[in-house]
């Protein structure tokens, strides 16, 4: 059933004052006060390391797809992807990147997306499960491995799950078509290299976060290792915009169960947000608003990697 935006807004209101009622503004003002701001210089750092490599990703996944797409076409589709996606529950406005590329290749370029999506979701799983098992929670731990294992080949084989979809006699007419269009693109595609790409990008968030949270306490390593997922995992129900009050909540009552004062947890999963998410939308916003001020459309009426210069740069 689809959650009315209004209702969205209230449970988003909802759930921020239930946490500010329990970690009081002052609080999160006094820890913001008391910041060690030279963290944030290598957190900053490793957002643009982490964009670079979410970017390579995108690119050769279309690239990997057969679709002729430039760099700066699927660096465009990104960042307004991010545009969409911050103030959608969910973010499920970064399905949106395919309005972004050229309407040739869109249904091609939405079941793309929601396999990077999927092989994401499966970086952030595999995070539960190394923080159930650095947590010492056996039991859990060790069901969660074995699940983990029994799981891998279905992600691994995700490109023709999804392409299979397209042959189910629910779809009709122009759907049906649409998605046989995608299919044909899913199979070229192997998920084992965009799976590593996308633990690789997960990781440096996860890096993102230690830097962020040194900055309001000292902790080690293990203890962002075993928030983190929990914390996007809350973040992702698509019961308030953006994840907002979640995504914070989750981080301060997973931390102070590491003796991380609530206060700083929160600062530091509302920075992360900013870091990696806001900034990059920010970009796609802008590089958006230049293209309605230009009179041209979002994405363009031609293919950019279709010339031969184009060609020659990816």
């Amino acid at each position: 059933m689809r959650i009315p935006s209004w209702l969205k807004v209230l449970m988003t209101i909802a759930i921020l004052a239930v946490v500010l009622w329990h970690v009081p503004v002052e609080k999160l003002l006094a820890a913001a006060r008391s910041a060690e701001l030279v963290w944030f210089f290598p957190a900053a750092a490793t957002t643009l390391v982490m964009l670079f490599f979410r970017h390579f990703k995108w690119h050769r996944l279309l690239r990997a797809a057969g679709l002729p797409v430039s760099q700066t076409d699927s660096l465009r589709s990104l960042l307004c992807g991010f545009a969409l996606s911050v103030p959608t529950p969910g973010r499920v406005g970064e399905l949106g990147r395919c309005l972004f590329l050229p309407e040739g290749m869109r249904s091609q370029v939405f079941q793309l997306n929601i396999l990077e999506r999927a092989l994401d979701g499966w970086a952030v799983f595999t995070y539960a499960v190394l923080s159930l098992l650095i947590i010492q929670f056996k039991p859990a731990g060790v069901f969660a491995l074995a699940v983990w294992l029994a799981v891998l080949p279905v992600f691994m084989g995700l490109p023709g799950l999804l392409a299979s979809l397209s042959e189910w006699k629910v779809w009709r007419g122009a759907a049906r078509v649409h998605l046989r269009e995608g299919a044909k693109a899913l199979m070229r595609v192997r998920s084992a290299p965009f799976a590593g790409l996308g633990l690789l990008t997960t990781s440096l968030d996860v890096l993102i976060f230690y830097f962020l949270l040194q900055a309001f306490h000292q902790t080690d390593l293990a203890v962002v290792v075993i928030t983190f997922p929990w914390m996007i995992l809350a973040g992702g129900l698509p019961i308030a915009v953006g994840g907002i009050g979640l995504r914070e909540g989750a981080a301060a009552l997973l931390l102070a169960r590491q003796a991380v004062p609530a206060a700083a947890g929160m600062d530091a999963a509302l920075l992360l947000f900013v870091f990696s998410a806001i900034s990059p939308a920010i970009c796609g916003a802008l590089w958006m608003a230049a293209r309605r001020w230009q009179g041209g459309s979002l994405a363009n009426p031609r293919l950019e990697s279709a010339t031969p210069d184009a060609q020659g740069n990816n």
